[in-house]
């Protein structure tokens, strides 16, 4: 009986204390609502400060705030600034903006940046086409001054640099069709003028860049018929040679042998 009176005891006192309970735990609520606004709200302030001092380059000021943004509002001005970068190389790949000015404008982005790696790799983009660009121009040059092997390889350059150029690829090609005649010519030279073993060593140097190419392969075949034929003809010359040596002694004797018997 004392234990159920002792539990209503309790029971009474709740109930009488029971709104002030209630405004209590409202209380706490509404603290760590308007904590959580106040915190959101600092953050915003930095978050738009942090664009303010991006846009007017004033990096110094920056620099105090940076810290400030934490973690979720820093990667989202790291995602403006990524943006910012390639926004920057798509200027460059339009020819809006020199090369000069691309990397001066990622650089200072990049100085901006809580994470700079993602900045880098369109460094490396914009470096990248820029050494593309000036392959492509090299090459151009060779092949109006016919340097054929060489703009082939500036054309390759490009390439290996952007592999989906398909302009590239084209003068690639055209510039290695026209290489391919100058050696075929060089080889074609050495076999008229009995070099076979020079024009066959040009001939293998047209085979590594056209491993299929009929008019090496039909060369080749007249190269290595014509040593061949060339083998026979030697054979042949030494052949008379030993035989008119021979006849020629035969004389010769014969000749001393008659001096002898008519006392000549």
């Amino acid at each position: 009986m004392k234990v159920i009176k002792g539990w209503e005891f309790v029971k009474l006192k709740i109930k009488s204390y029971q709104k002030y309970f209630i405004l209590g735990i409202v209380g706490i609520i509404l603290c760590i609502g308007i904590g959580v606004v106040s915190f959101n709200y600092h953050l915003e302030k930095m978050f738009n400060q942090a664009l303010t001092y991006y846009h007017e380059n004033n990096l110094i000021s920056f620099d105090e705030i940076r810290y400030e943004l934490y973690n979720k509002r820093g990667e989202e001005f790291d995602a403006f600034l990524t943006e910012e970068a390639l926004g920057t190389f798509e200027k460059f790949k339009n020819n809006e903006i020199s090369y000069y000015e691309a990397m001066g404008i990622a650089k200072r982005i990049e100085a901006f940046a809580n994470q700079a790696s993602s900045i880098q790799t369109y460094q490396q983009q914009i470096e990248d086409l820029q050494q593309s660009r000036n392959a492509f121009e090299k090459a151009e040059e060779l092949a109006i001054d016919k340097q054929w092997e060489e703009a082939y390889n500036h054309y390759q350059q490009v390439i290996e640099l952007d592999p989906n150029y398909e302009k590239a690829h084209e003068l690639a090609e055209s510039a290695k069709r026209w290489w391919l005649q100058e050696v075929l010519v060089q080889a074609v030279t050495f076999y008229e003028e009995g070099d076979y073993e020079k024009s066959l060593e040009v001939i293998e140097q047209g085979l590594e860049l056209s491993s299929d190419d009929e008019a090496f392969l039909n060369l080749k075949e007249s190269v290595h018929l014509a040593m061949t034929e060339g083998e026979k003809e030697n054979k042949w010359t030494e052949f008379k040679d030993k035989v008119n040596t021979s006849i020629q002694s035969g004389i010769e004797n014969f000749q001393n042998i008659f001096n002898k018997i008519f006392g000549r």
